[in-house]
């Protein structure tokens, strides 16, 4: 079965250890998001978090990971180093894709060749220059 995760910046800046650079991981309830502390060596280990998101930049993990294992989430921004281009993960039509210089291709035969490399939220330049 695919693991149900999403993402999105946070709304405040809050500090709490799960939130990475703005962005925090786990289960979306209206605009907010439930995550669990997993890191084992801490103080805060279990406790669940209810943190208050910018709703526009929900993204969905695809279950897939990039050529690194990185997690892919829908909005990410890929490099594919043979196409020497930059592509984003869209949802559409009921599934995940790769959409590149007006290519749309099913993210499933691609995640493996791509290297996510930003976000369409915070990185959005990095489709123009591609371009």
């Amino acid at each position: 079965m695919r693991e149900i995760e999403f993402r999105a910046k946070v709304k405040r800046s809050l500090q709490l250890e799960q939130i990475e650079n703005g962005w925090i991981h786990g289960g979306i309830f209206e605009n907010k998001i439930i995550s669990r502390n997993t890191n084992e060596g801490s103080i805060y280990a279990g406790f669940c978090s209810e943190v208050e998101i910018m709703p526009e930049t929900v993204s969905q993990f695809t279950g897939l990971k990039d050529k690194n294992g990185k997690k892919i989430f829908e909005g990410d921004i890929g490099w594919d180093e043979h196409e020497e281009c930059c592509g984003k993960v869209v949802f559409d039509e009921g599934k995940f894709l790769y959409v590149w210089e007006n290519i749309s291709e099913d993210l499933c035969e691609v995640a493996n060749q791509i290297e996510v490399v930003g976000n369409i939220y915070e990185n959005l330049d990095l489709l123009e220059v591609s371009e």
